[in-house]
């Protein structure tokens, strides 16, 4: 598997987030629409055809992001 999957799944588990809600969290930080399809297939195995590399910037985004929240007193 490669790195940037597992360590998509990574932050999705420590953080406990689903696909829909990281697809929901990245549209807030880019003002972009991410679909869940997108995200489906960033975690997707990569021998499915709808697997997609998860991008670096997806991970840099989702670290901040879980990171902020952790920060944030609520």
């Amino acid at each position: 598997m490669s790195g940037s999957k597992e360590r998509l799944r990574q932050l999705m588990a420590k953080a406990e987030l689903d696909t829909m809600q990281v697809a929901l969290l990245l549209e807030k930080r880019t003002m972009r629409k991410y679909s869940l399809r997108t995200v489906q297939a960033w975690v997707a195995n990569e021998g499915r055809a709808s697997s997609r590399e998860c991008p670096a910037w997806v991970l840099e985004n989702l670290e901040q992001i879980i990171q902020e929240r952790q920060n944030s007193p609520n």
